[in-house]
């Protein structure tokens, strides 16, 4: 069984606010795109990985991934509007290629700049044992938006992250079908669900794979980085 990545890069970074696209600003010395892709690349997890942009940091990207040698059996290609079109683009450039409907995929943000080899190491054990798996941490206090008051059973939420890792056979039926019936879902985990009976196989994730979206998010891992001690 083999293991494929996808990295969603496409996004606009909208509510990022800066001159300098998200993926590309420049965090500790490199841009933000690398940390995730020398994760995932030096992991030796992958058989291939796949990298989505926006028309926009394509030529950059390009450019980047040609000056790091290392990097250069990521493919990079167009992305959708959407995450969701996205997901669905490079799920069918990954049928056209020729992947075994049995192997993984595992369809990672690349806004979530610093998830670790230890975590992916989990996630891939997880996914090979029980055909899927994803992170998700527990959330912290829900307040019901009606009510204002808190919701109850708080010990039964969790946060999603990514990457969410399925099989591919299950991804190809359930993107195919959301194509046909113009259905539109927030992650990859939404839409195995809406198509299958597949029930994700959660694994404790980390704060320091958050999504970074805005600005002020990189104090916020400035700050788990240096209380505990994590290497970058």
């Amino acid at each position: 069984m083999k293991v494929h990545a996808v990295l969603l890069a496409a996004g606009s970074s909208e509510r990022f606010k800066s001159k300098q696209s998200k993926i590309l600003f420049n965090f500790e010395g490199k841009p933000l795109i690398l940390y995730s892709l020398q994760t995932f690349l030096n992991s030796g997890l992958f058989e291939t990985i796949t990298l989505l942009v926006n028309d926009h940091n394509k030529e950059d990207l390009l450019e980047l991934i040609s000056n790091n040698e290392n990097l250069s059996s990521i493919k990079v290609i167009e992305g959708g509007k959407t995450r969701h079109d996205s997901e669905q683009i490079a799920l069918q450039y990954l049928e056209e290629e020729g992947v075994n409907s049995d192997d993984l995929v595992s369809i990672h943000d690349a806004a979530r700049s610093f998830i670790n080899k230890e975590l992916l190491s989990k996630l891939i054990d997880c996914a090979k044992q029980y055909n899927s798996s994803v992170p998700a941490i527990k959330s912290r206090t829900i307040v019901s938006r009606e009510s204002k008051l808190l919701a109850p059973n708080q010990y039964m939420y969790y946060s999603m992250q990514t990457p969410q890792t399925f099989l591919a056979k299950d991804l190809f039926f359930s993107y195919s079908k959301a194509n046909e019936e113009g259905w539109v879902g927030i992650d990859t985990v939404e839409c195995i669900s809406n198509y299958t009976d597949i029930k994700a196989k959660i694994v404790e994730g980390t704060y320091l794979n958050m999504k970074i979206t805005f600005i002020e998010d990189l104090e916020k891992i400035k700050k788990i980085i240096k209380d505990n001690d994590f290497k970058i």
